[in-house]
């Protein structure tokens, strides 16, 4: 793939994920499962995609360019350092799982990693703002919950990736 059209496809990508997580923050997931800041992470399906197809320095672009306008839109600190360490942990991670992909990793692998990571990387940093390690006992639900939400991310982005493949 030529260097202009990967970062016309990785605007593309940034505006998508950014369009995902707007989405997410609409969508009354507390009706079904009363949990503060769960969210199905819908802009993964996004940075899997990215990871795939344009590699970890591509992907670093995409996600902060989400994380950055999101910033913008909302002017929420709390919610920008959440976002950029859960973002950071999880690409990083994801990143490292890919090398390994098709040998040791899936992609389901790769994306179940992924989320767990961004849960952690979010825990870590609600302890640094809450100056709490009590928070760190809402962990495990959540990495529970990320083993669900990798899976269906990594499905969403395994239809994404045949069908970019056939462009």
């Amino acid at each position: 793939m030529t260097l202009s059209r990967k970062i016309a496809l990785s605007g593309i990508l940034a505006a998508l994920a950014l369009c995902l997580s707007l989405l997410e923050g609409m969508l009354p997931l507390s009706l079904f499962l009363p949990l503060p800041g769960f969210r199905l992470g819908l802009s993964n399906i996004v940075t899997l995609v990215a990871l795939v197809t344009l590699g970890p320095s591509f992907t670093l672009g995409v996600s902060l360019c989400r994380v950055g306008v999101l910033y913008l839109a909302s002017g929420n600190f709390t919610s920008l350092f959440l976002s950029l360490l859960g973002a950071l942990f999880s690409l990083l991670a994801m990143a490292l799982a890919k090398k390994g992909l098709g040998k040791v990793f899936s992609l389901y692998g790769v994306s179940v990693i992924g989320a767990a990571c961004h849960n952690v990387g979010q825990i870590l940093g609600a302890c640094i703002l809450m100056k709490s390690l009590g928070v760190i006992s809402y962990l495990p639900l959540l990495l529970i919950l990320g083993l669900f939400t990798g899976c269906l991310n990594a499905a969403v982005s395994q239809i994404c990736l045949k069908h970019l493949k056939a462009v």
